[in-house]
């Protein structure tokens, strides 16, 4: 009898261990890192704009399954918690597995005014969905970005005045092999949709 009951028992240990391991496999994260690369620029760049650039970076956000880089400013950015990684540094989330997207809110400098809110509608606009990437449980995504900085010029009144404007590319690595081809994600396309246009949760 008591040798019955160890051979259920066995039995029973035998069955159980799938369901346990499927279940830890399910609460297994993945990791990203966001992977920020020294700024390059294909100008040269004046004195003040190299000494704000010297302990500068990207800000980004995690919005659900949304990883969002905003190139305008935080406070027009309806998002709780932005990180900021300096260039040359990067960052390490953990994270529920899943596919997963890139939004970037972006701006040209086609035209300038003293008023913010008409700089914004005049040039900034969403890509939205840019990119896709998937994270799988305990591998490691990272999300490669490149920064190159080039100037861009635009009238005002009786003067032309310059901004230095990132282009940032992403490529996506999954345990350092390359998932991808790297993505402008901040280029303006047609799929591209104007500030005044966006009508979505991340502006306010």
């Amino acid at each position: 009898m008591k040798r019955l009951i160890f051979i259920l028992y066995l039995a029973c240990v035998v069955l159980a261990s799938p369901s346990r391991a499927q279940t830890d496999s399910s609460k297994q994260t993945g990791s990203l890192v966001f992977d920020l690369k020294n700024y390059t620029s294909n100008a040269k760049l004046p004195k003040k704009i190299e000494a704000q650039l010297e302990h500068a970076g990207l800000q980004w956000g995690m919005v659900k399954h949304t990883l969002l880089i905003p190139l305008v400013n935080q406070k027009f950015v309806n998002v709780d918690t932005l990180n900021l990684t300096r260039f040359g540094e990067q960052k390490t989330l953990e994270v529920t597995p899943g596919d997963y997207t890139i939004t970037c809110i972006a701006h040209e400098f086609n035209s300038n005014s003293t008023s913010v809110d008409k700089f914004l509608s005049k040039n900034a606009f969403f890509n939205i969905d840019v990119l896709k990437f998937t994270i799988l449980p305990g591998k490691v995504t990272t999300i490669e970005i490149s920064s190159k900085y080039q100037p861009q010029s635009a009238w005002f009144r009786l003067s032309k005045e310059t901004m230095y404007i990132p282009e940032v590319s992403v490529e996506v690595m999954v345990d350092g092999t390359a998932a991808g081809e790297a993505l402008g994600v901040d280029r303006r396309t047609d799929k591209s949709v104007a500030w005044d246009d966006y009508k979505g949760p991340l502006k306010f």
